[in-house]
């Protein structure tokens, strides 16, 4: 091989190495919250907690559509409308919950209700899902309570007009139709805001009644001049 020749090809050979270096590479995929099915709070399914798939006995506002889920449906997969984000937080802000309303008869296995999966779809990707089935016992008879609630939701940092689709796969349905609701969850990481204690609020009162006094000395001291 001449001289020229081996330059060319160690040209040729750099050249494909950088362009494997600088080619650029697929992002990451998010990785997806484990979301915590658990029994409780009951809470009562009304106009601000809209379902987002049930039956047609869910409280919802006219502008918030859900899916209803078909009669006599056993066992299936069923996705909610898509909404966008914006949407959502007007109703029940970042962090919310979902209450699952359970309506099966009792005599069959207690009631037992086979939550395969529950997932929340940020722009085609699931971004919220529970890690493994989980059998749910009904405690509220009828509809209009939950009897299970899904938590681990919050919207936090996406933007407005992100699209959110809910998905839910079930089997050992036995009478009526299901209601999965959203609820609000108030505070940071879902917790209740805290209270200011007692002491707080003194040293509040305390430097008001400073500021106050300051004010009034200063406003004498100004007439006197």
């Amino acid at each position: 091989m001449t001289a020229t020749k081996a330059t060319r090809v160690a040209a040729g050979a750099g050249l494909a190495i950088a362009a494997i270096i600088l080619a650029p590479r697929p992002a990451a995929a998010d990785p997806i919250t484990t979301l915590t099915v658990s029994g409780g709070p009951s809470l009562q399914q009304i106009l601000n907690r809209p379902c987002v798939i049930g039956d047609p006995s869910c409280h919802n506002p006219k502008s918030f559509a859900y899916t209803r889920i078909p009669p006599h449906d056993g066992a299936d997969t069923i996705s909610s409308p898509t909404y966008t984000v914006e949407q959502i937080r007007d109703l029940v802000g970042d962090t919310f919950m979902v209450g699952v309303d359970l309506n099966q008869a009792r005599g069959h296995d207690g009631g037992a209700y086979d939550l395969l999966s529950f997932s929340l779809s940020v722009n085609g990707s699931v971004l919220f899902k529970t890690a493994s089935p989980t059998v749910l016992m009904p405690i509220n008879p009828g509809n209009g309570y939950s009897d299970a609630s899904i938590t681990g939701f919050n919207l936090a940092g996406l933007p407005s007009d992100a699209r959110l689709v809910f998905t839910t796969t079930f089997s050992g349905g036995t009478a009526g139709r299901e209601q999965f609701f959203l609820r609000a969850v108030k505070g940071p990481q879902g917790t209740a805001s805290p209270t200011p204690e007692p002491a707080s609020l003194m040293l509040v009162g305390s430097g008001l009644i400073g500021t106050a006094f300051a004010w009034r000395r200063r406003t004498r001291n100004d007439r006197g001049r």
